[in-house]
């Protein structure tokens, strides 16, 4: 899978699940807001002569209370939601078969590389001669001049390109820490979009 994919399904899975939190909380916020009126108009009956504007300004704090922690557990589920979806992302690209990472680490590196002709630090996972596997499809693919680092960095999957003092990481760590931010982005923005009235 794809980074691309794995983005559009973060997407569409936060989408979904935005859309089941919104009908939870619209239809959570309508019975708070319907309780909350007819409370106000019996207690209005009950007590009309007394009611002053310390009372109204009593009740509607009380409402902007409640309709704020309805916000913050909507805000707190979506981010345990968020965490979970990064999390299996992460796993399915660690546990990812030989023949995917591959590919996958074939077309990343050939999209990244500026000049062609880097020297590759894999992280983790695959062997040397997978790794070796990758190094050459590369050259014979593009006609490059990549080399194969006999240095194995410390994250699990993914790779730097390093030229000189030049270096360009595309660990799963440093990916995930970077397109995390664009992806919770959009995601807030769908959110935020479908929660407005």
């Amino acid at each position: 899978m794809s980074v691309e994919g794995i983005q559009a399904r973060i997407v569409d899975d936060a989408k979904k699940e935005a859309k089941a939190i919104i009908d939870d909380a619209q239809n959570e916020a309508k019975a708070l807001l319907a309780a909350g009126k007819s409370e106000a108009e019996q207690y209005y009956e009950r007590h009309r002569k007394l009611l002053d504007e310390e009372y109204r300004k009593q009740k509607e704090r009380a409402i902007l209370s409640k309709r704020l922690e309805l916000r913050k557990k909507l805000l707190d589920r979506r981010q345990r939601w968020m965490d979970t979806a990064f999390e299996e992302a992460y796993k399915a690209l660690v546990d990812q078969d030989e023949k995917k990472y591959r590919d996958l680490m074939i077309a990343l590196i050939t999209k990244v590389s500026s000049h062609r002709d880097e020297t590759v630090i894999f992280g983790k996972k695959g062997d040397a001669k997978l790794l070796g596997e990758i190094v050459d499809g590369l050259n014979k693919k593009s006609g490059s001049t990549f080399v194969l680092s006999k240095e194995r960095g410390d994250f699990p999957w993914g790779f730097i390109l390093k030229k000189g003092n030049i270096e360009t990481n595309m660990s799963i760590d440093s990916l995930f820490k970077y397109k995390r931010d664009d992806l919770e982005q959009r995601a807030w923005e769908i959110f935020d979009a479908d929660v407005q009235p």
